[in-house]
């Protein structure tokens, strides 16, 4: 919760400031943020790694919870990657880009998640 209170306020206090410098240096208002962009980033990967320990875990107790887990939370990760990007480019004013980074991310989900639908379809082939 403190990380995310924390991650909030830089974003806002940086999205201000790239509002008041936008008129006169779009440029540098891009690059702010983007700056504040990858800070958040750089701290959601430890409230990732804390999930990933936590997953660590369960995988030890059961033996295919990593399976089912971790193409979920790679799909997630992907998403929110995505999300991101796609943003970034289209307050860069880069459409193209934008939708180019959109198909992208939902071709690297789905290729991450292929292992598990195959999975779901051979369960499904053997109870039938």
């Amino acid at each position: 919760m403190d990380i995310l209170v924390k991650a909030s306020a830089l974003l806002l206090v940086s999205s201000l400031i790239g509002l008041l410098i936008r008129r006169n240096s779009p440029e540098l208002s891009l690059l702010i943020n983007l700056a504040s962009v990858t800070v958040v980033f750089l701290l959601s990967c430890s409230v990732a790694g804390d999930i990933r320990n936590a997953l660590d875990k369960v995988s030890r107790l059961t033996q295919s919870a990593g399976t089912y887990t971790y193409p979920v939370l790679k799909c997630l990760a992907i998403a929110a990657l995505t999300r991101v990007s796609s943003e970034l480019c289209r307050d860069a004013s880069q459409g193209a880009a934008s939708s180019a980074v959109e198909l992208m991310g939902t071709l690297c989900a789905l290729s991450v998640a292929m292992p598990l639908i195959m999975s779901v379809v051979q369960t499904i082939g053997g109870l039938l």
